[in-house]
């Protein structure tokens, strides 16, 4: 089957709604369980696009796999608590990107966006290769 190019512009615009969700989810007055676990599924999310615009002819299992590991990546990394660590997570900058502390439901939140990026992409594709032309 021949590669499908994805349109930057359409992944763009996917990466800036699931940024402003992610900001969003964070607002007062939103639902508990949207405080604590929507951002973590945007976020794998937001990864996946990010190398569907990087990469737009890249399968979505490598897109997938790719972004599931680089998200992964990041919550482990939480582990990881020197000084030096703790003044870059202190920023905003530092921990909007990075986080504060690990936590289980935050690596099953990111696999849960990234699946769900690869869900949506496939039949989003499915879909455009379906249409006439």
């Amino acid at each position: 089957m021949p590669a499908v190019r994805r349109n930057r512009w359409l992944v763009a615009l996917c990466w800036i709604l699931l940024v402003g969700a992610g900001l969003g989810s964070r607002a007062r007055g939103m639902p508990e369980v949207v405080v604590l676990y929507a951002g973590d599924v945007l976020w794998g999310a937001l990864f996946f696009t990010l190398g569907a615009w990087l990469w737009p002819v890249a399968t979505p299992f490598r897109l997938w796999l790719g972004s599931t590991a680089v998200t992964e990546l990041i919550e482990f990394s939480q582990l990881y608590q020197t000084p030096q660590a703790r003044a870059v997570r202190s920023t905003r900058l530092g921990g909007l990107l990075f986080g504060h502390a690990f936590l289980w439901s935050d690596v099953l939140g990111v696999a849960i966006g990234t699946a769900l990026a690869l869900l949506f992409d496939r039949c989003a594709r499915a879909t455009l290769r379906a249409s006439p032309q």
